[in-house]
């Protein structure tokens, strides 16, 4: 069915125009997409209205079917929850008189968001479409009174923190950090584009992949696959259609509460990241690069586009590149609220312009992907080592790092600990280095609770972790994953009961619906949860609870229901107490 409608899109649109493109751009015009505007445009381009209506629907920012006259959106992820953003709801849901996902008699539309990459500085929300802080005693005062009227009260914007690593620890994510390099002329003083250069002038392609190889460099997105052997099979493969098309897309869809990385890459060094972008690209034969870049992250979407703008003033971007024959475009496509979208095949069914449903695999992307020609799918940060690597050689970046996970890593706190913010580890280095010697330890004189790592899929880790190295291999021998490296540390105040039912809700919320396991599971779970917490805890709906984490862990079609009962069972698992509280006649 993709494949037909997609068909249909580049003979009444223009080859690789799409309906999402279209409604985004009304969406971006007028805050909202009606019934009527859907028909408008299925007649308009000659397109099945049931395919406009599924595509719109698909996504929240797309849904919204009235006006609103403003909007006012609260993060409900896990970092903002522990910082208080629950009683900021509560008071804005008083002061509005609506709940989340419902607009007032004065025209403001209330509603929840998952996140908007600054939870180092939590709780946010967002205005309209501008991340605001709310975490001073004033905030919420602040931004009801920038409701009334016509000139905005200014509002604070949450910012993160960054923390270098010292000097004699390996800084290679991070490298530019310590220096204004958004603008190109500043970017190339720093030495950015020096490594393309030198890839397109003196380098055979299959040499770009070879060093990447050689490095070790494994996916920064969650999986871990070998990036040289996902190059490699993308430069190999022979696309189907004969047309001989490749591309690499950069998910920028960065959607893990507590995880902002991709954000602070994209808008303090943007130009690494469109270099590593094109390094890929030269690597595996691709004459285009997407940028999927999140609706949440405003700023780094405008960052971005100026700085692609000045890479084609300056022929890096369009080429021929530096006097060579390599040539390669770059587009970004704006996320429209879907988290599924940090999943592979949903973000390229979404750049297709089609509902992003969960594609089967195999095939892998790397061998069938956007538009079904082979596609390297990479991670901001994963990409943003590509430059290094090709300047200082495969060799001097495999030789930081443990086991098979070589190199850094990116990764991130929240405000649970006494410096919060954005750091870079070699990869190796323990939680406790990193929560007690690196972040200080915790804030507010609160003890240590828990630590989830890797979004709200990876297991909630404990005291007796403490010791397991940050790298693929340590934190799966204790049940948790890298991921993205976001980390959200939980004290002794925070009841992690509630935060795994706020994770079973977010999966059902987030679902693409594609497979029933996780699209029916979720539902039931958190209504499960919902009556483990209201009316108590006992052992038929705990073992309830197990079973149902069973189906969707082994009936899910991706890792969203497959891994989503890591995180539920690890509390059951590991901090019986957390439930126990509830058990009737207990809870308090």
């Amino acid at each position: 069915m993709s494949s037909n409608i997609i068909a249909l899109q580049n003979k009444f649109l223009g080859h690789g125009e799409t309906v999402y493109d279209r409604l985004s751009e009304l969406y971006e015009r007028q805050g909202h997409i009606s019934d009527d505007d859907i028909s408008r445009l299925a007649a308009e381009h000659n397109l099945p209205p049931a395919h406009v209506r599924s595509t719109a629907k698909f996504y929240d920012d797309l849904s919204h079917d009235t006006p609103a006259r403003r909007t006012v959106s609260v993060c409900n992820g896990e970092a903002c929850h522990v910082a208080g953003g629950r009683d900021v709801e509560a008071d804005l849901a008083e002061r509005l008189g609506v709940e989340p996902g419902a607009t007032n008699a004065d025209g403001v539309r209330f509603q929840h968001v998952t996140c908007v990459g600054c939870c180092g500085s939590g709780p946010n929300g967002m205005l309209d479409d501008a991340p605001v802080s709310l975490a001073t005693p004033d905030a919420v005062d602040r931004l009801m009174a920038s409701l009334v009227g016509d000139e905005p009260t200014h509002l604070a914007e949450p910012k993160n923190a960054v923390h270098l690593p010292v000097e004699g620890r390996p800084r290679i994510v991070l490298r530019h950090f310590d220096r204004d390099v958004v603008a190109i002329d500043a970017a190339r003083a720093a030495g950015i584009y020096s490594g393309l250069e030198r890839a397109v002038t003196s380098m055979a392609p299959a040499d770009v992949i070879a060093e990447v190889a050689a490095s070790g460099l494994r996916g920064r997105g969650g999986a871990g696959f070998p990036t040289g052997t996902k190059l490699e099979t993308v430069a190999t493969t022979v696309p189907e259609d004969g047309s001989g098309r490749r591309f690499v897309v950069v998910n920028a869809d960065e959607g893990d509460a507590g995880s902002y990385i991709d954000k602070e890459l994209i808008e303090r060094d943007p130009h690494t990241q469109i270099e590593g972008a094109l390094l890929a690209a030269y690597a595996c034969g691709a004459a285009e690069a997407f940028f999927y870049v999140r609706s949440e992250y405003p700023a780094a979407k405008t960052v971005l586009e100026r700085a692609v703008t000045e890479a084609r003033e300056a022929g890096i971007v369009g080429g021929p590149a530096f006097g060579s024959e390599f040539t390669c475009d770059v587009r970004i496509v704006q996320g429209r609220g879907a988290y599924i979208c940090g999943e592979e095949t949903s973000l390229l069914r979404s750049i297709e312009g089609v509902p992003a449903l969960v594609s089967i695999r195999p095939p892998f992307p790397a061998q069938k992907g956007l538009w079904g020609c082979p596609t390297a799918v990479q991670n901001v940060e994963t990409v943003h080592n590509l430059p290094w690597i090709v300047a200082n050689g495969g060799e001097a970046y495999d030789a930081y790092g443990v086991d098979r996970s070589r190199g850094t890593k990116a990764l991130t706190l929240n405000t649970r600990v006494a410096r919060p913010g954005l750091y870079e580890v070699e990869l190796g280095a323990t939680l406790r280095e990193i929560i007690f010697d690196l972040a200080g330890g915790m804030a507010d004189g609160e003890d240590f609770k828990a630590v989830q790592i890797g979004g709200p899929l990876g297991a909630i880790l404990g005291a007796d972790d403490l010791d397991a190295p940050f790298s693929f291999e340590g934190l799966s021998a204790v049940g948790g994953i890298l991921g993205h490296g976001g980390m959200v540390v939980y004290s002794q105040s925070d009841d992690l009961a509630q935060i795994a039912r706020g994770l079973m809700r977010f999966c059902a919320v987030e679902s693409c619906g594609r497979c029933f396991p996780c699209r029916i599971g979720s539902v039931r779970g958190t209504e499960l949860l919902d009556q483990m917490l209201d009316d108590g805890v006992t052992d038929e709906r705990l073992e309830l609870l197990t079973d149902l984490c069973e189906t969707m862990r082994y009936g899910s079609l991706c890792g969203l229901g497959k891994m989503l009962p890591d995180p539920i069972e690890s509390v059951v698992e590991r901090f019986p107490e957390e439930f126990g509280r509830y058990r009737r006649g207990t809870s308090t």
